[in-house]
């Protein structure tokens, strides 16, 4: 190891830079000093192993506990003629940022931004540092928690999410009588041990909690397809893709962490709901017999009546309000039945067994290296203690884990690029590739597993080789380097929406096509109408999914001859099924009944006159015609200001193309900033609208008009940027 030697930057810190060799790119570890000070030779091992990689490190000492200087120090280690950061991790007691007026930048997080609830409203984001284009200003609020700063995304700032590095976190807490620090120590230790031996990813294992996809089995049988397709090398393997659905057993609790504790486990993705403590996985058992039938309904009662009297609410009156609501017998409902000493503890216990808790782990030792927790909330890294940390801050061979600060959608593509775990790609390119704003890397970033067989390059560095060389890779033989080589020319402004679309209608692999879709929607051209008509209705079940929420958000009229006919289709899975609803309720209900009477698609069935009744009623409520009457709320003055805000945020969620016309003519009528900003962001959520250039254009003239506000023009810049990619 060469000698440490000192760096001075223009903000005046001083950092390591640990060198075996001459790197073209570098990594820094930023840490605060107690914890250097406490774990300096296991931060330094750490350092080596991952200078072992071909990066140069860079140690910095956090002395200003500052977002803003850290971000100026990150910026300036980036922008290095010589090996430039491309990541960094956090490790210890770093700031967190918690940002607001960027809620569209998460994918499901849309919480009103109330000053009472300052730290629930407001998103934990590493994108603070690790995205450059992002533009902040430091906010005078304050939580009551050290280490918290807020901040809000400017109207000047750049409204699109692609960080320019990656980053990950190593934040831990006192637990179980064992300080933070030795905790550190001791996960440094694991990770150096687990990087020296170089492991293949060779075994997968994936989960679906309760309620999770609409407990889509079709979902899960195409997932399980596309593992095959970005992971050959398990194809044929016995066992080397697992699968386990909470419905399998009464707790999926123990079988999950049976699973989990495999020694030879790779990777795993877990599907479920979730809290910064709790990972829920199970809904009450269902029932098989009439006995069964009962005590699920009478734990219901005691569940419901005890919930309500713990949050204040009357005893009396709520047995009441339960017993006489459903009609059940008097019996059930004395306070012995309801509030038995042993019965309460049995309840306590059940309930406890549902769902895998923080309590669980230290027994519950996960041994996948790493774990995607597709799931809300169990990387909100604003607590002390939350899922994440405690996967690899505790025993076990776990060393990363990918979490969630905030809610998580449901249906996004937590995984994409997964495949490139499998060549060898590091975990946090992984994440930068996939820039959700709440989701993050929680341990070690450059942890990668050892591709499968002999590339001839590292898939690292590859990143930055020419758009040549990523052209050639359209055709590699894995179809992870041609789904990942489109996504990359796409950013790279290297590839045309033609042939994108050329290969989503030729390429034999679901993955390739579900990306060639997804980066279409950022030329929201005519090829990308095309893909979304023909991606309606593909084999697989994600590219379907995907199709119908992105023709909702897109409600270009020529979408309706596709979503009519898949709407006919019966077995299109049921999360497709609740996803198409979604999108028909934003298209014009005269121009649907008018399609399906031209296709007469259930012609052919066996009650077609009833089921072809059945689906022209079903277009009443969903179709615009579901909104009739919600836009007239916003601008009637007998409407309190309440009432009025809940429509205008509904349509975050429901972006009502056929109506435009009628919101901005609304937009009109409102004299209160609040409002006005409140039906601006609203707006901004037409970013995929085929009436967005309508939108923006308005909006533009909004902000560059006096008569607003400077918090109303702001707000309308913002949607501006938004609504066109800026």
């Amino acid at each position: 190891m060469n000698k440490i030697f000192k760096l001075f930057i223009a903000t005046a810190f001083v950092c390591s830079s640990l060198t075996i060799s001459a790197a073209k790119k570098g990594f820094a570890i930023i840490i605060d000093p107690v914890s250097y000070k406490e774990a300096k030779a296991e931060v330094e091992a750490y350092a080596q192993s991952v200078e072992k990689q071909g990066l140069k490190t860079y140690i910095v000492k956090d002395v200003w506990n500052n977002p803003d200087s850290i971000r100026t120090c990150i910026k300036a280690l980036a922008t290095k003629k010589d090996a430039p950061i491309e990541g960094v991790v956090f490790i210890g007691d770093i700031p967190v940022a918690m940002i607001r007026d960027a809620q569209h930048f998460t994918s499901a997080f849309k919480a009103k931004q109330d000053l009472k609830k300052l730290e629930f409203s407001s998103v934990p984001s590493d994108r603070f540092y690790d995205d450059f284009d992002l533009e902040f200003e430091a906010l005078d609020l304050n939580d009551g928690k050290q280490g918290h700063f807020y901040y809000s995304l400017t109207a000047n700032s750049s409204q699109v999410c692609q960080p320019d590095i990656y980053s990950a976190r190593m934040k831990t807490c006192d637990k179980g009588g064992v300080s933070k620090y030795e905790r550190l120590k001791a996960y440094l230790k694991k990770v150096v041990r687990e990087k020296e031996k170089a492991q293949t990813l060779s075994q997968m294992f994936y989960f679906a909690g309760q309620g999770y996809n609409s407990d889509c089995g079709l979902a899960r049988v195409d997932e399980k397809n596309s593992f095959y397709e970005m992971f050959p090398n398990m194809m044929g393997q016995t066992w080397a893709v697992t699968y386990q659905n909470h419905a399998d057993h009464v707790f999926s609790k123990y079988p999950l962490m049976s699973q989990m504790q495999r020694k030879d486990l790779s990777l795993a993705l877990l599907h479920h709901h979730g809290y910064p403590d709790t990972e829920y996985l199970d809904d009450n058992p269902n029932p098989v017999s009439a006995t069964d039938n009962l005590e699920a309904a009478k734990w219901f009662f005691r569940a419901k009546i005890r919930t309500a009297v713990s949050r204040g609410k009357d005893t009396t009156e709520t047995i009441n309000y339960y017993k006489n609501g459903y009609d059940a017998p008097e019996h059930w409902f004395t306070h012995e039945a309801l509030f038995n000493e042993e019965i309460t503890k049995a309840d306590s216990i059940f309930t406890d067994q549902l769902d895998l808790h923080l309590t669980d782990l230290g027994k519950y030792k996960p041994n996948a290296k790493v774990v995607i927790l597709d799931a809300c909330y169990n990387g909100a890294f604003n607590n002390d203690e939350y899922i994440a940390e405690e996967y690899i801050f505790e025993g076990g061979d776990c060393v990363v884990t990918i979490a969630n600060s905030v809610n998580s959608l449901q249906d996004k593509w937590c995984d994409r690029n997964i495949g490139m775990f499998g060549l060898g790609l590091r975990v946090g390119n992984f994440v930068k590739y996939n820039p959700y704003f709440e989701s993050h890397v929680f341990g070690d970033p450059t942890f990668t597993f050892a591709p499968y067989e002999k590339l001839g390059f590292d898939v690292n560095e590859a990143i930055y080789k020419s758009n040549k060389w990523w052209k050639k890779q359209l055709n590699s033989k894995y179809p992870a380097l041609q789904a990942f080589a489109i996504n990359e020319l796409t950013l790279r402004d290297a590839i045309s929406s033609a042939e994108i679309l050329d290969v989503f209608k030729s390429s034999p692999y679901q993955t390739v096509r579900l990306m060639a879709m997804n980066t279409l929607a950022l030329y929201k051209d005519d090829n990308y109408i095309e893909a979304l008509a023909l991606g309606l209705n593909d084999n697989y079940e994600l590219i379907r999914r995907f199709a119908a929420i992105q023709a909702g958000k897109c409600g270009d009229l020529r979408l309706i001859p596709a979503l009519v006919s898949l709407a006919s289709k019966t077995s299109i899975g049921a999360r497709v099924d609740f996803q198409l609803k979604m999108a028909l309720a934003l298209f014009p209900y005269n121009e649907l009944v008018n399609e399906f009477k031209k296709q007469d698609p259930c012609k052919d069935f066996y009650n077609a006159e009833q089921e072809s009744e059945k689906m022209l009623k079903s277009f009443v409520n969903f179709s615009d015609k579901s909104f009739e009457g919600d836009i007239e709320q916003i601008t009637k003055p007998e409407v309190s200001a309440k009432d009025k805000l809940k429509v205008i945020r509904a349509f975050r969620n429901r972006p009502l193309h056929p109506a435009v016309d009628e919101i901005l003519a609304a937009f009109e009528t409102i004299e209160e900033p609040n409002l006005q900003i409140a039906l601006i962001e609203t707006m901004g959520w037409f970013n995929m609208s085929y009436k967005r250039t309508q939108i923006a254009e308005y909006f533009k003239a909004v902000s560059e008009n006096d008569k607003y506000e400077t918090a109303v023009r702001n707000e309308a810049l913002k949607t501006y940027k938004r609504l066109l990619g800026l």
